[in-house]
């Protein structure tokens, strides 16, 4: 990274999770493809949890940008957060490509929030990093409509 780069051009937005009061069940991002940056990290972020909520985060690998044969990435690329804990918190999972099945063809990625019990406030962003080509904004998700 040059020193002179803005961070924002360092990292691109590839998928978000919008913002919203989630009731029970699980919500996706778009399936990610890793082709141009060879990491990512998933920020999960929790408002205000339902009583006794409970929100999970978790990547999947597929082979493509539908979902074929979707799995688990593996070990250590979940986590689970209960209200517990309190609100207004955040978590994160990395990812490098390293850690997909590419033997295999997999080199799309989506993160699943789940949240049960009660509705939580939930969102997500998925950021791609360590870009084959900079600067690594330029392949921001469209939803992405101002950088300064």
């Amino acid at each position: 990274m040059m020193l002179n780069e803005k961070l924002s051009e360092a990292v691109a937005v590839l998928a978000i999770i919008p913002p919203s009061a989630q009731a029970p069940g699980v919500v996706f991002s778009p399936w990610v493809e890793l082709d141009e940056a060879d990491r990512l990290l998933a920020i999960v972020q929790v408002g205000t949890f339902g009583a006794n909520a409970t929100v999970d985060a978790s990547i999947a690998q597929a082979q493509d940008a539908k979902g074929a044969n979707a799995k688990p990435i593996g070990a250590g690329k979940a986590i689970a957060l209960a209200a517990a804990m309190g609100n207004d918190v955040q978590a994160t999972l990395d990812v490098a490509t390293a850690d997909l099945d590419s033997a295999n063809g997999f080199a799309f990625v989506q993160l699943g929030v789940s949240v049960g019990v009660a509705a939580t406030e939930t969102a997500a962003v998925i950021l791609g990093g360590s870009s084959r080509y900079e600067p690594a904004s330029s392949f921001n998700a469209a939803s992405v409509v101002a950088a300064v």
